[in-house]
């Protein structure tokens, strides 16, 4: 366990399971601290190590995150009009959920080639997951009507 204490007006201590994850919650800390003016610094305790203090969030290894796409609000509002659109049935080999199937949401053309369908819903359909994984980035192939 890594452990981070962290100190500004007040001080609070949290424990990390990683050290990635400790560090990127020091770098995240400091940067709003010192945005907003906050004279602060923090303390990293890692197993076997000395004890190491942070002061300058541009000191760590980490940038700004881009949210993740599948858990973006915007995509689990179209996820779920495709889902109401096409229905629940596979559009290549038309197994369901009441069959046992994991259905998906696939985008026909990929979001790594066409970025700027990856909004639109006539660029979506509803496979099973052996359909999609099958499918992979390779095959633009619509299977539904």
């Amino acid at each position: 366990m890594w452990s981070v204490t962290f100190q500004a007006e007040t001080r609070r201590s949290k424990s990390y399971k990683t050290e990635n994850g400790a560090l990127k919650a020091i770098w995240k800390w400091l940067k709003s601290n010192q945005q907003q003016g906050v004279d602060s610094h923090a303390i990293l305790i890692a197993p076997g190590n000395a004890p190491e203090r942070y002061d300058d969030w541009q000191a760590l290894p980490f940038t700004e995150s881009k949210q993740d796409f599948y858990n973006s609000g915007k995509w689990k509002v179209l996820r779920h009009q495709a889902l109401i659109k096409y229905g629940s049935r596979c559009a290549c080999c038309g197994i369901s959920p009441e069959q046992g199937a994991t259905m998906h949401v696939d985008h026909i053309k990929p979001r790594s080639k066409y970025p700027e369908l990856q909004l639109d819903i006539d660029n979506l359909q509803i496979l099973c997951s052996d359909c999609n994984i099958g499918k992979s980035n390779y095959s633009e192939t619509k299977w539904r009507n």
